[in-house]
C-alpha cells in the first residue's frame, strides 16, 4: 500500500476503498457460487452512442499489474496515478478523443485491486464532467496469486491442458493461470465485476481483454468443457446423424480429442478429417459466442446503453482462428458493439509490390454491424510501429470502418504518432462525422468464408479465399465478405465468388443453385463444393449441374476461365488460383501472412470474370493504378453515395482520377463534393450523367479523397 498512498489520498485504506466501490458483499467466497441466469440471444437495442462516432484513449493496465509484470520503470507508480487527473482529461480531449478505456479489473481480486478501482472510479467522474464516455478494461486471465486468497475456488476456474495442467498466459508470465469461460464459478465472479463497473463506476462499458481462447492443442478440457461438449453433440445430432457421423450413438466415453505432442510428433495433419476434431472446433466456437451473448445481455440488464467490446487477440483475417482459437465471427459478432483484432497489417504499399491493409477485417466486422478498435499500432508496450505512415491507417479507418478511429491517445501512446498531418485526419473525421456515420457499403459482390472449408482445409480454401479478395481490393471491386449465414440473403448481391469453397452442405448447395437460377452471378474455383460440410467427398461436384461438369479439370490443363448461362445467371469457373509467391506449407494451423498478398499470376482473368458474372453492371468504376483502393457506401438518411479513394503509394500523388457510379434507381444526382484532409476547403466537382450511370474526375489523389455525392428523387 506504500506505494498506492504516494497517489492517493492517504486516508483511504483498504475497508474504505470497498465501501466507495460498494462492492464489500462480493468479497464473500462464495462457494458453489452459480452465475444468474441470462439469456444469450443477440441483444437488438445497442447502445446508440457508439455509432455516433468514437476516438480513444487508453488506460488500461492497473498499477498492481505493472508493479508484478515487472520491468518497468522506478517512478512507475508516480506515472501511473499522475495520469488520473483533469489535467489528462483536457489533453486527451484536445488531442481529439471522446472516450476513455480505464482499468476495472485485470485478474488480481477486487480486494487487491481495491485501490486502482477506486482510482479508476475518481477517473470515470471526471471524463463524465467533460462529456466523454468511460469503458472499463477487463483482463482475460487470473492471477492465482492473490485472487484464490480473496476466492477460495478460483483455484479451479483455471484451463487445464489434456494433461490436466494449468494453462498459462505465456511462458513468462506464469503468475497469470488463462481462467475457463465454461465455469460457474468463473462466470458468477465476471458478473460480480460487470456490476463493480457497470452500477458502482458508473461506466458506459466494458472491454474484454484476451477473449479468444487459447490455441490448439492446448485448448481447455477441465471437466466442464468436457461436460459441455457431450452434451453439445447430443443437441447438435439426433441418433441416426450420431451414426452417419461416427459409426456409434453411444457418447458417455466421448471426450475432446488429444494431440499427443510429446508421443506423437508435430501437430501437422491435414486436411481436418476427424469429425470428433471438427465438431471440437465447433463446440468451442459456439461456447465462447454463447458467453459473450451472455455478458452481453448482463451488460445490457446492468445499463441498456453500455457497450461491450472485446479483444480477440490473434484473430488475422488470413489465418484459421475458427478451429485453433475457437473465433468463429458469424457466431461472435452476433453480440456486443466493437472487437479488436491484434493483427499486423497496418496499411502500407511495401517495395515489391505488395498492398497491406486491414480491409478484410473492416469488412467481416462491417457485414456483421459491428465496429473495429485498433490499438496495437500506436503503444510502446507492444513494440509494433505502423509499417506505414500513420495518416494511410486514418484514412483506411475513415474509409472502412464504422465509426471508430481506434486509440489515437493516452498511456503508452508514442507521441510522435500525432504529427500535424494526423491531427488534420482526426480533424477531419470530427469534420464529417456526419457523412460518415449512419452508412452501409455498397456491395455487388459477395465472397463467402465457409467455416468448413477455411476453418479445416486452410492450405488451399483460405489461401483462395486471400489471395481472390485480394483481387478484389486491388481491382477496385465492390465486395463484402460474408459467412455460411449470409448464403441466406443472397439476393442483394449480384455475384458470388467461392474460391476454392471445397465444403458446402446439401442445404448450402440449394441456396447457392437457387441464386444462380433467379439471375445471380456465380465464380467458383478449384474444389468448390466437392465436399459436404462434414468434409465427406462427394463422387461429383455439389454444383456439378451448375458448373456444367462433374469433375475439376486435370492439372495439366490449361487454366482458361470457362463460362456458362444457368438458368436466368451466369456461372465463371477457374480451375486454379496462381500464388505469385509461394504459400506456406500446409498445416492445421494456418497463417497467410502479408509478405504472401502478391497478387495471383492470374489475377487479371479473376477480376475479368466477376465483371462478366455481373454483367458488366458493377456500382462503380475507378481507373487507378493497384495500390489505389476504394470503397463505395450509402448513407440513406440524406440519399448520399460515399466514394472514398485511397492512395497507399503515399509519396506519389495522383492526377485525373476517373470514376463512374451507378446511381440507384429513382434518384439523380444534385450535387459532387469532393472533401480530402489532404488539402483545404471543398471542392464542387463537375458530374455527367448517362442514364443512371454518373462520371466525373477527382483533380487528385494523395492520400484520401472523399467524394460526396448528393442524390435526390427523380
Amino acid at each position: 500500500m506504500k506505494l498506492f498512498k504516494r497517489v492517493l489520498p492517504p486516508v483511504l485504506g483498504v475497508a474504505v476503498l470497498l465501501l466507495a466501490v460498494g462492492v464489500s458483499v462480493a468479497f464473500r467466497a462464495e462457494q458453489g457460487a452459480h452465475p444468474e441466469a441470462v439469456s444469450s440471444e443477440p441483444v437488438v437495442q445497442r447502445p446508440a452512442w457508439v455509432k455516433e462516432g468514437t476516438a480513444w484513449a487508453a488506460f488500461t493496465e492497473p498499477l498492481t499489474f505493472l508493479l508484478r509484470r515487472g520491468g518497468d520503470s522506478v517512478d512507475a507508480a508516480k506515472k501511473w496515478g499522475a495520469d488520473f487527473t483533469e489535467e489528462t482529461i483536457r489533453k486527451v480531449k484536445q488531442d481529439g478523443a471522446n472516450a476513455v478505456v480505464v482499468n476495472l479489473h485485470k485478474g488480481f481480486g477486487l480486494k487487491a485491486e481495491a485501490a486502482d478501482i477506486e482510482a479508476a472510479r475518481k477517473f470515470v467522474q471526471l471524463v463524465h464532467r467533460h462529456g466523454m464516455k468511460a469503458v472499463g478494461y477487463i483482463g482475460g486471465s487470473i492471477m492465482y496469486e492473490t485472487l484464490v486468497a480473496e476466492e477460495p475456488e478460483a483455484g479451479d476456474w483455471k484451463m487445464v491442458d489434456q494433461w490436466g495442467q494449468p494453462i498459462y498466459y505465456n511462458l513468462e508470465e506464469t503468475y497469470r493461470h488463462m481462467p475457463c469461460r465454461n465455469n460457474p464459478g468463473y462466470q458468477a465472479f465476471l458478473q460480480k465485476v460487470l456490476r463493480v463497473g457497470i452500477q458502482d463506476m458508473k461506466l458506459d462499458g466494458v472491454h474484454f481483454d484476451n477473449f479468444a481462447a487459447v490455441n490448439e492443442p492446448n485448448a481447455c478440457r477441465c471437466k466442464y468443457c468436457r461436460a459441455q461438449f457431450q452434451e453439445f453433440l447430443r443437441q447438435r445430432y439426433a441418433d441416426d446423424q450420431l451414426r452417419a457421423r461416427f459409426g456409434f450413438t453411444r457418447l458417455d466415453y466421448i471426450a475432446p480429442p488429444p494431440y499427443s505432442q510429446d508421443t506423437r510428433g508435430p501437430f501437422t495433419f491435414v486436411p481436418v478429417r476427424n469429425p470428433l476434431m471438427q465438431d471440437w472446433a465447433r463446440f468451442r466456437a459456439t461456447s465462447l459466442a454463447k458467453r459473450l451473448g451472455e455478458y452481453d445481455n448482463y451488460v445490457h440488464k446492468l445499463n441498456p446503453e453500455a457497450m461491450l467490446r472485446i479483444n480477440l487477440s490473434s484473430w488475422w483475417p488470413d489465418a484459421n482462428g475458427g478451429f485453433f482459437r475457437a473465433i468463429d465471427l458469424e457466431q461472435l459478432l452476433q453480440h456486443g458493439d466493437m472487437f479488436t483484432s491484434e493483427e499486423a497489417n497496418s496499411p502500407h504499399w511495401t517495395p515489391d509490390g505488395r498492398l497491406v491493409s486491414k480491409i478484410r477485417t473492416f469488412k467481416a466486422a462491417r457485414i456483421m454491424n459491428k465496429a473495429v478498435w485498433f490499438w496495437e499500432e500506436t503503444t510502446k508496450y507492444t513494440q509494433r510501429r505502423n509499417e506505414g505512415p500513420p495518416v494511410l491507417r486514418f484514412a483506411e479507418t475513415m474509409a472502412y470502418n464504422d465509426m471508430c478511429l481506434g486509440v489515437i491517445t493516452g498511456r503508452d501512446i508514442y507521441p510522435e504518432l500525432l504529427t500535424p498531418a494526423v491531427r488534420r485526419y482526426i480533424d477531419f473525421f470530427w469534420q464529417h462525422a456526419n457523412d460518415l456515420k449512419h452508412t452501409a457499403p455498397v456491395a455487388d459482390v459477395a465472397i463467402l468464408r465457409s467455416f468448413a472449408s477455411t476453418q479445416f482445409n486452410p492450405a488451399k480454401s483460405n489461401l483462395s479465399t486471400v489471395l481472390f479478395e485480394q483481387t478484389l481490393i486491388q481491382s477496385k471491386i465492390p465486395f463484402a465478405i460474408i459467412f455460411d449465414r449470409h448464403l441466406k440473403d443472397l439476393n442483394k448481391y449480384k455475384v458470388l465468388v467461392l474460391a476454392n469453397q471445397d465444403a458446402l452442405s446439401d442445404e448450402q448447395v440449394s441456396e447457392i443453385r437457387r441464386f444462380v437460377e433467379n439471375g445471380g452471378g456465380l465464380v467458383a474455383t478449384e474444389d468448390t463444393s466437392l465436399l459436404t460440410d462434414w468434409r465427406l467427398v462427394r463422387d461429383r461436384f455439389g454444383l456439378a449441374d451448375v458448373f456444367g461438369f462433374d469433375q475439376p479439370p486435370a492439372g495439366n490443363q490449361a487454366n482458361q476461365p470457362i463460362q456458362r448461362t444457368f438458368g436466368k445467371g451466369r456461372v465463371a469457373y477457374i480451375s486454379r488460383i496462381e500464388p505469385s509467391t509461394p504459400p506456406p506449407a500446409p498445416n492445421p494451423v494456418y497463417h497467410i501472412p502479408n509478405r504472401y498478398w502478391t497478387l495471383p499470376k492470374n489475377h487479371v482473368d479473376l477480376a475479368a470474370a466477376v465483371k462478366w458474372a455481373a454483367g458488366d453492371q458493377l456500382a462503380v468504376s475507378v481507373v487507378a493504378p493497384l495500390w489505389v483502393t476504394m470503397e463505395l457506401a450509402r448513407q440513406p438518411s440524406t440519399n448520399t453515395l460515399l466514394l472514398h479513394l485511397l492512395n497507399f503509394k503515399t509519396t506519389e500523388p495522383l492526377q485525373k482520377v476517373a470514376a463512374q457510379v451507378r446511381v440507384p434507381d429513382g434518384f439523380k444526382v444534385r450535387e459532387a463534393v469532393l472533401e480530402t484532409p489532404d488539402g483545404e476547403g471543398s471542392q464542387a466537382l463537375k458530374v455527367v450523367a448517362n442514364g443512371q450511370t454518373v462520371s466525373f474526375q477527382v483533380p487528385s489523389l494523395k492520400v484520401y479523397d472523399l467524394v460526396l455525392l448528393r442524390m435526390e428523387k427523380k
